[in-house]
């Protein structure tokens, strides 16, 4: 308690300074209170406590009536109170709400302080606002770090810090040290290298997504560490070059990629599955859980649709289609 007003004096005597006019007006109006209180008291015979009482209330215009002047000195003074007293208070009030408005503008947005192992989002436009839609849906935390005025989206487990993505303070109110995720486009692949390399060197262990359409970034992204690089311009071309041959490509992707219906999944393998066959891996999830075994990743690779006999290690992760996430999948 006694730490909270020594910083909160530390405060006023801080806002004081550097508001001179605050300044003034405080002055002013101690040394009025005290002032009229003393010659309030010798003027009226009352108390000090009921001389002090009676100038607070006639400079603040409230005036019960309780306690008033009787004698011609004393309604002189009187006057004098009300006549200085009530402007310089209403300067020393307006000057005090203003420091507070100020004070409460500049509070800047940060990350909830319960928030650990989130999603951030560097910068804002369609394809991301769709990702943070699916992944609100799936009840996960998100900050989204952009140089816009305003988001579409108000959700509890949505906050926004308005600004440049790629600058480090802005990432750290976005709470990149716990963050699990960040998914990584901006306005053009220059903004994105530069967020991208903000995020990894504040945190090495988050798991980053970037979308650009140049490949010489692509590979710059990958060399400082991003862990997944899409190329907006080479996914669309082949989705649009296999719809020839896969008329219904289209349709299996949005299955795929929808909250609703079937979803895809990685999760690392059990451990009694490690030194085991793929093929009965795969059996496995299909017969107990309904779930089909699309692939393996080992050592940040994907290997599709491996040999019956390819054969399981430790750390290798499964990808799976399914409804839903397999929760007793584990060891």
């Amino acid at each position: 308690m006694l730490q909270l007003l020594i910083r909160f004096i530390e405060s006023l005597s801080t806002t004081l300074r550097q508001r001179k006019t605050l300044l003034y007006a405080s002055v002013y109006m101690v040394i009025l209170w005290l002032v009229a209180a003393l010659a309030f008291h010798f003027l009226e015979k009352a108390s000090l406590f009921d001389s002090f009482y009676w100038v607070v209330t006639t400079t603040t215009t409230v005036g019960y009536g309780d306690i008033v002047a009787k004698t011609l000195a004393g309604k002189l003074l009187a006057i004098f109170v009300m006549l200085s007293g009530i402007g310089v208070l209403g300067v020393f009030l307006a000057s005090f709400a203003d420091i507070l408005i100020e004070k409460s503008l500049k509070r800047k947005p940060k990350a909830k302080s319960y928030m650990q192992g989130h999603v951030i989002i560097c910068g804002w436009n369609p394809k991301l606002e769709i990702a943070v839609k699916e992944l609100l849906a799936e009840n996960k935390q998100i900050v989204v770090v952009a140089n816009v005025d305003s988001l579409p989206l108000e959700h509890r487990n949505l906050v926004f810090i308005r600004g440049d993505p790629s600058d480090e303070e802005n990432l750290k109110r976005a709470g990149i040290e716990k963050a699990s995720h960040a998914l990584i486009a901006c306005n053009d692949d220059t903004e994105t290298l530069l967020a991208a390399i903000a995020v990894e060197k504040l945190n090495k262990n988050v798991h980053s997504t970037c979308i650009v359409s140049d490949a010489k970034v692509v590979r710059a992204l990958k060399k400082i560490g991003v862990d997944q690089v899409l190329s907006s311009n080479e996914f669309f071309g082949l989705v649009l070059a296999r719809s020839i041959f896969v008329p219904k490509i289209s349709l299996f992707l949005k299955e795929l990629m929808d909250v609703e219906g079937m979803d895809l999944f990685q999760e690392k393998i059990p451990e009694l599955f490690e030194g085991k066959r793929f093929g009965e891996l795969m059996k496995e999830l299909k017969e107990k859980y309904d779930a089909l075994a699309l692939g393996v990743v080992r050592d940040a690779k994907l290997i599709v649709n491996p040999a019956n006999d390819f054969m399981l290690e430790k750390g290798d992760n499964v990808l799976y289609v399914a409804e839903e996430k397999i929760k007793s999948f584990k060891n």
